[in-house]
């Protein structure tokens, strides 16, 4: 038999047919019997491939798998992990028609389609590019979820496998469309949503499988749910905590009764759960979804997901503010009175079981604390000619601003109250804590409580401590109302005087302790001190000089100025040394006026500061810096923790230059001394001191003797407070305003004031020093720059008629603006200006020892700037004689000054002189009947008319 050659034309092929029958006809029945076998697994597998590429990631080119899949799996190649292998198509010749995807491959290559081509440009906030790279996925064999560790509180849980694939492309969906940061989760972890313990959204994603039951993975979730929905009495359990929406996925092929066949029938499992939330209390955001596998997942998916975006940025959007809305206890202080207080009724409500907050107004911003559910607490005063304090000044420049722009709306279901601080001998009374209330109402928030005015002259903390007794019952109600006013309800007066009932917890006490009456909550602590390793080089926190952005010298960007002139105006032998120092503005251009002061940034004396830092225990030279408390929600703050103490700084520089370390302690300060007492008995004795019971010791011990804290260290030795604490606990070294003592007629760049250095000494012989006096007296031997800004003054100061008649009446330093007044007078009148008649009481004890500036009145009186210059000696006779007196004495010209329309300036001592000058002024119009004045009330009314009008103004201090 001759060899057989493999056929390889047509032609060939039936040669070979015809020779070969017999097997040509065998090969025909073998494809015939094959055919309804082979046919089918090719088209499975075509199908198979084809799918497979459709539903990989758009930016991938292959699809990782651990499977081995028929012949068209070749080894990887130049892969990182070896165990992986790749799925490649298929070579073929012609490209292959598109196969049509089903089910969830369908709808996810639409989603994906959808967010590729939406051609939308939006512009994404930080926070949604977190949320956005949190939700990508990264899909190992495992079959692992999103990172859960991101921040947000909105979450898509799913339960099942195509459940899962869905809630991957939701996420991606939500983070994109309304920039919330989404985390995914099983089911099963339903717990690690903590629902009970913050608000939060959840879209729930949930297959129900064979005989209706859910899938695996969302069984517990839902058995938990419904268990607590059939008890029956958890009907609040959700409310106020968890807005929710459901999405079932089903398959009408799985049921056993084929007739029916919509998506209601397949999708018990999301029924069930989503009944269970809404009566438990959780908040439906949009209606449930339902869809059936077997028409296709994504007519349903896909319309509710469209109506799902908008109402989940709502409900992110009420999450957020929700999240921001806190009791929030804000003070603005200038002597540290409203500190103290405001400290010490956010400690109380921490104590109560409150979510506090508590800070200085310029740590935040207003756009930060007045959101809708905010319950705000402002404790406030006025300062001069009613200024806001240092530390708020900022925050109530942009509250204002925030009330104009959103005038009726900025405080939406914003609660409030204001606590007013004062001193009634200033013109300016109530001024800040009144205005604060009129801005509140100007942006719609309401007020929970009646405004507080409490005056220094009356008794400060009595009075604080009636308006608090009303306060906490209208606190609670209000807090309780707060998310109902969030949620548009309206609340009836009546509702606002319910009182919520809490337990407050008791704390076991000592039974030496148990014997003390009202003693403080502690403090709350807002910062940690997180030190620098020795030999790590920083950069200093200090003092930022000025200008600021708009060109201008302040208290947080002062002028760095050098003292130009520095002389004694007492008598060298005298107890009493006061000093005219000028400071040279150099080239800075800053302007002032008659009446304006000039404020002081000091620091406090490096002997004390070094002792005091050895007493604690401390290492003065280590450099620290401060953070928020890991528990503090720092992330709100307009600034960084304590934002006096200018970190990073050694311990000597914290105590020497920014904090408060000469002042009498406040109770605040010596409850935190006890709370780190070693010793039990001076613990007790700490406790005592700043409790309601201890008053009386309180007055006695601590601020009749004007202790320090320095004072308090050596008596109780055992108390060694931490670093943070203390610092936290103790207040800002406040600049020191002086009144300017020239014209910039005059001295147009160094203007000049005149102070007296104070010293004195305590109980035990210590010798206590003004800060700021004792520290510029020793600069003028080690010259040094001082920090310096210019106050303005708004009412005291010459009248804008140089016509108008004068009166000013000044002893001691207080007479230290009239010499700029008539210095500037005098310069006016060189130019013609025609002048009012003017007289000046000044005092002091005697000519020859404290008789300020008295050639500079002999010229003035000399050259008619000033008509009359009347002096009172206090101690040249036998009986004392004050100003008030020569006011009486000259009753006749100050009269007629008076009923002329004279403008009456005041100043200095507020305790004593100011209210004997006072009651001079209602005699003189009493007796002699100015403007029908019959009695003292009338008198009364006369001059606060005149203070309204700026004719009656007292620059006067404590």
């Amino acid at each position: 038999r001759r060899a057989m050659a493999f056929p390889t034309t047509s032609r060939e092929v039936m040669a070979y047919a015809k020779d070969n029958l017999v097997i040509t006809l065998g090969v025909l029945i073998a494809i015939i019997a094959l055919f309804p076998v082979v046919v089918p697994l090719a088209v499975l597998a075509f199908v198979g491939r084809h799918a497979l590429k459709n539903t990989a990631p758009a930016a991938q080119t292959t699809v990782t798998t651990t499977t081995t899949v028929s012949t068209t799996v070749e080894p990887v190649r130049e892969v990182a992990k070896p165990v992986e292998t790749t799925l490649q198509p298929a070579a073929a010749s012609e490209p292959a028609a598109p196969v049509a995807l089903t089910g969830s491959a369908a709808l996810m290559a639409k989603m994906r389609k959808s967010s590729a081509t939406s051609g939308e440009k939006r512009v994404v906030s930080a926070s949604a590019e977190r949320s956005t790279t949190s939700a990508r996925t990264t899909t190992s064999a495992s079959g692992g979820d999103e990172d859960a560790n991101a921040d947000g509180r909105v979450f898509i849980l799913h339960g099942g496998e195509a459940a899962r694939e869905i809630a991957k492309e939701l996420a991606r969906g939500a983070s994109q469309a309304v920039g919330a940061s989404v985390r995914v989760l099983q089911m099963d972890d339903f717990r690690d949503v903590k629902f009970d313990q913050e608000p939060c959204v959840v879209i729930f994603v949930v297959e129900t499988v064979e005989n209706a039951q859910p899938a695996e993975a969302a069984g517990t979730c839902l058995r938990w749910f419904n268990r607590k929905r059939k008890e029956g009495t958890n009907g609040e359990l959700l409310r106020g905590k968890m807005s929710y929406a459901v999405l079932g996925l089903g398959d009408t092929n799985l049921l056993l009764d084929r007739q029916t066949t919509t998506a209601k029938d397949c999708n018990q499992a999301a029924q069930t759960l989503d009944s269970a939330l809404a009566q438990l209390g959780a908040n439906r955001i949009v209606a449930r979804g339902e869809a059936n596998d077997a028409v296709g997942l994504d007519e349903a998916v896909e319309p509710w997901s469209k109506a799902l975006f908008p109402e989940l940025a709502k409900a992110n959007k009420a999450l957020e503010d929700k999240k921001n809305a806190k009791m929030c206890f804000l003070y603005g202080s200038q002597t540290g009175n409203a500190a103290e207080i405001c400290k010490n009724l956010a400690a109380e409500a921490a104590e109560k079981g409150y979510p506090v907050q508590v800070c200085s107004m310029n740590e935040v911003e207003p756009d930060d604390v007045v959101k809708p559910g905010a319950v705000i607490t402002f404790i406030v005063s006025s300062t001069g000619d009613g200024d806001a304090p240092d530390n708020c000044d900022t925050f109530f420049t942009r509250l204002k601003r925030k009330a104009k722009k959103e005038a009726g709306s900025g405080g939406h279901a914003v609660q409030y109250a204001v606590l007013g601080l004062g001193d009634q001998n200033y013109s300016a009374f109530m001024a800040v804590p009144r205005a604060f209330t009129q801005i509140m109402e100007n942006m719609g928030a309401k007020a929970f409580a009646k405004r507080g005015e409490c005056d220094d002259t009356l008794g400060l903390y009595e009075q604080v401590d009636t308006w608090t007794t009303s306060f906490w019952p209208k606190l609670a109600a209000a807090q309780t109302n707060a998310d109902r006013l969030r949620a548009g309800e309206t609340i009836e007066e009546e509702d606002k005087e319910v009182v919520a009932a809490k337990v407050e917890p008791e704390v076991p006490a000592k039974a030496e302790q148990s014997k003390l009456e009202g003693v403080p909550p502690l403090a709350i602590c807002r910062s940690e001190v997180a030190w620098l390793e020795k030999g790590v080089k920083y950069e200093a926190g200090a003092i930022t000089p000025g200008p600021d952005e708009s060109g201008a010298y302040t208290v947080a960007s002062p002028y760095m100025a050098s003292i130009c002139e520095h002389r004694l105006l007492t008598n060298p032998e005298s107890d009493r040394r006061v000093l005219h120092v000028a400071f040279d503005l150099g080239s800075s251009g800053i302007a002032y006026k008659p009446g304006d002061s000039i404020g002081i940034i000091p620091q406090n004396s490096s002997d004390l500061t070094h002792r005091l830092v050895s007493a604690l225990a401390y290492d003065g030279e280590k450099a620290f810096t401060l953070n928020w408390k890991s528990d503090s929600d720092g992330g709100e703050k307009a600034t960084h923790p304590l934002p006096h103490i200018k970190t990073p700084c050694t311990v000597i520089d914290a105590f020497q230059k920014y904090v408060d370390i000469t002042s009498c302690p406040r109770k605040s300060l010596v409850r935190v001394l006890a709370e780190h007492c070693a010793d039990d008995a001076e613990k007790t004795t700490l406790l005592h001191l700043s409790s309601r019971g201890g008053k009386a010791d309180y007055d006695t011990q601590i601020r009749g003797e004007s202790a320090s804290l320095m004072t308090l260290l050596k008596r109780f030795p055992s108390c060694k407070p931490p670093l943070a604490e203390l610092l936290d606990a103790l207040p800002p070294l406040a600049p020191r305003l002086y009144s300017i003592t020239c014209a910039p007629e005059v001295a147009p760049t160094t203007p000049s004031v005149a102070f007296s250095v104070v010293k004195y000494q305590i109980a035990g012989g210590e010798e206590q020093l003004g800060v700021a006096t004792n520290w510029l007296d020793a600069l003028t031997a080690t010259p040094a720059p001082v920090p310096v800004y210019i106050k303005p003054s708004l009412k005291f100061g010459l009248p804008e008629d140089a016509s108008a008649p004068l009166i000013m009446i000044g002893p001691g330093t207080g007479v230290a603006p009239f010499r700029g007044f008539l210095q500037s007078r005098r310069e006016a009148a060189k130019l013609g200006v025609t002048l009012g008649e003017a007289i000046l009481f000044f005092g002091c004890r005697k000519r020859d020892e404290d008789f300020l500036y008295d050639s500079d009145w002999d010229g003035f009186v000399a050259d008619g700037t000033l008509s009359k210059f009347v002096c009172a000696f206090s101690r040249e006779t036998s009986e004392k004689v004050y100003v008030q007196h020569k006011l009486r004495e000259h009753i006749d010209d100050v009269a007629k000054l008076i009923a002329n329309g004279a403008y009456i300036m005041v100043c200095g001592d507020g305790v004593g002189m100011a209210k004997d000058v006072h009651a001079a002024l209602v005699e003189i119009l009493v007796e002699k009947r100015i403007f029908d004045v019959a009695d003292a009330k009338a008198a009364e009314a006369t001059l606060a008319a005149f203070t309204k009008s700026g004719r009656y103004v007292r620059d006067i201090w404590s």
